[in-house]
């Protein structure tokens, strides 16, 4: 039962050959050869079609601010990817993941990151080009965001490079946040990182520099720093950025406090 079925094709395939069924069987062949690759073609061709439909439906439901925010994002990851050379599959990988992993992106949103990623590769437009963009169009919360996330991709692969060092504070001047940066460096990210400032023993000296003050900060400044910081990062300022950058902005309002939090504790505001 079980090889009767294969033993009559071989049977057939051997009459057609003895009464002369040869180029017929040939064109046969040809033909279901034709349809394979016609419906395999059509299968990547429709899934290809689908995809870039889920992208841009993705991008229509999307605010423009949010799209154009993302899409600068993604253009200053890809420099800052480019400072050690070309950019290559590894980085574009600790790109994605970082989207994937600490925003949660995934399906046609990773689709669309790929596509930004393989669009700011050919760009021409510059740091300070898309620095300005920054400021020119967002406040200072989509600035901090965009310095935090970029922070946070330099480190991925635990070690900091020179030129990533001075992209990263080059980026802050450019958005006026080099006082900022001295924060970053208190999360313990980078160690002793010229530029960024260092890793201190100190807990008072660490709040001061997320708070972007400098040793000796009189209370007046401190409280003051903080009410104006609370306002600049309430992840409530973020909601035309989306609701993943909500999260991040969530993290950061957690440090400051945090941070306030260690200097009342010390004494050095009431």
């Amino acid at each position: 039962m079980i090889y009767g079925p294969n033993l009559g094709c071989l049977l057939f395939l051997l009459l057609m050959l003895a009464v002369g069924g040869g180029p017929l069987l040939i064109g046969l062949a040809r033909l279901a050869l034709f349809f394979a690759v016609f419906t395999l073609a059509a299968a990547a061709i429709g899934s290809w079609w689908l995809r870039r439909h889920a992208v841009r439906l993705y991008t229509s439901s999307q605010s423009e601010r949010h799209n154009r925010y993302v899409e600068t994002l993604v253009a200053l990851l890809v420099r800052l990817a480019q400072v050690d050379g070309p950019l290559d599959r590894r980085e574009v990988t600790v790109i994605r993941h970082f989207f994937e992993r600490d925003l949660g992106y995934s399906g046609e949103r990773l689709l669309w990151v790929r596509d930004l990623i393989k669009e700011a590769q050919t760009s021409t437009e510059s740091v300070a080009d898309l620095c300005q963009r920054l400021v020119g169009d967002f406040d200072i919360q989509a600035r901090l965001i965009t310095i935090e996330v970029l922070t946070r991709v330099a480190q991925a692969d635990g070690n900091v490079s020179p030129a990533e060092r001075a992209f990263l504070d080059e980026v802050s001047r450019y958005l006026g946040l080099a006082a900022f940066m001295r924060g970053f460096a208190w999360q313990g990210r980078f160690g002793e990182t010229p530029g960024f400032g260092t890793v201190r023993s100190d807990p008072t000296a660490e709040a001061l520099a997320v708070l972007g003050l400098d040793p000796g900060a009189s209370a007046d400044e401190i409280k003051q720093t903080w009410r104006r910081l609370s306002m600049e990062n309430h992840p409530d300022r973020v909601t035309h950025l989306g609701e993943e950058f909500r999260r991040v902005a969530e993290e950061r309002m957690r440090r400051i406090n945090a941070a306030y939090d260690v200097l009342k504790s010390a004494g050095m505001v009431a």
